[in-house]
């Protein structure tokens, strides 16, 4: 019992103490913060302090009394001293759109979050260049922290920041980067799960003599499953590999709902044509070429009724 009591008590002991440090920090930090803002509204102009007293004022340390409004003020501030000098004044932009960023998940507002995020990224390359560590190093985590809630937006950062490192010279890579690897690999599985969810019900239409057909089955994949890694098997294989190589029949439609399947000597008039150009005289369009391939979303009810039909097909051939 004298034991346990001893124990109680230093858990108690351990407990209080945290309480005081934490009190005491939290002092600390707003003394700081007087301090930082004091010395921003003394000096308007001057950028770095501007910064510091928005960081101040999101202070982990304050805890409850952080104030984000008010950080947006002075990293506001930062920001626009930041964009009237042309030349990199010693990262300012950056750690600008760093405070902005913070400030914004602090108040949970997740789309300028994001923003600022890749604008972070961007004014560290402008002032750091493309193969800093720095950079690098910001697109991997921002990218990452994206991911979960926009992996289309996150994904792009951890692949450039892959591949900058390894493209960067020796003396800018960060040198541990494949111990982090696995980053990469969970966020590609989080970008083929946002994928698979957009795809879901997307079929494949191609055009043989300009007439519309819609392949509902390959040797590897048909309607039944998303159309997410429905041409990987294929792209995996030796062209050798693909000769030999039967799998399922290759199943195609018309708009009239009428089934048919494609011969091997058939495959080629059915395979995948899409052709598109872009001209620096139109640059808000693509010009895709007449009777090029495309994927289409038909409305639920027409999806459905096409799956039923294709099953309704598959089993008369059986």
């Amino acid at each position: 019992m004298k034991k346990i009591m001893m124990t109680l008590a230093a858990v108690l002991c351990c407990a209080m103490t945290t309480t005081v440090n934490a009190q005491n920090e939290e002092e600390e930090a707003l003394k700081e913060l007087e301090a930082k803002t004091k010395l921003a509204d003394k000096n308007p102009t001057n950028g770095k302090m501007q910064y510091e007293a928005a960081t101040a004022c999101i202070s982990d340390a304050l805890g409850e009394k952080k104030n984000y409004d008010r950080a947006l003020t002075y990293a506001n501030r930062a920001f626009k001293i930041a964009q009237e000098h042309p030349a990199p004044q010693d990262t300012l932009k950056g750690l600008s759109c760093y405070a902005l960023m913070m400030i914004y998940m602090g108040k949970q507002s997740w789309d300028n979050a994001f923003d600022f995020m890749e604008m972070t990224v961007d004014a560290f390359q402008e002032e750091l260049g493309r193969f800093d560590p720095v950079t690098n190093g910001t697109k991997l985590l921002y990218g990452y922290m994206m991911m979960s809630a926009n992996p289309f937006r996150g994904f792009p950062l951890i692949q450039d920041a892959f591949l900058d490192n390894e493209l960067a010279p020796q003396d800018k890579r960060i040198d541990n980067m494949p111990q982090v690897g696995i980053v990469q690999e969970l966020a590609l599985e989080m970008l083929i799960a946002a994928h698979t969810r957009q795809y879901y019900h997307g079929v494949p239409r191609i055009y043989v003599d300009c007439q519309p057909y819609y392949i509902v089955q390959t040797s590897d994949w048909n309607i039944e499953r998303p159309l997410v890694g429905w041409m990987v098997p294929n792209m995996l294989r030796s062209e050798a590999e693909n000769d030999a190589y039967e799998g399922d029949p290759t199943i195609v439609c018309d708009e009239n709902f009428q089934f048919k399947v494609v011969s091997k000597e058939e495959k080629k008039k059915y395979s995948m044509n899409f052709n598109f150009k872009h001209f620096l005289k139109k640059p808000r369009h693509i010009e895709v070429e007449d009777c090029s391939a495309g994927i289409i979303f038909p409305q639920p009810a027409n999806y459905d009724k096409l799956l039923t039909k294709f099953r309704e097909f598959k089993n008369s051939i059986k």
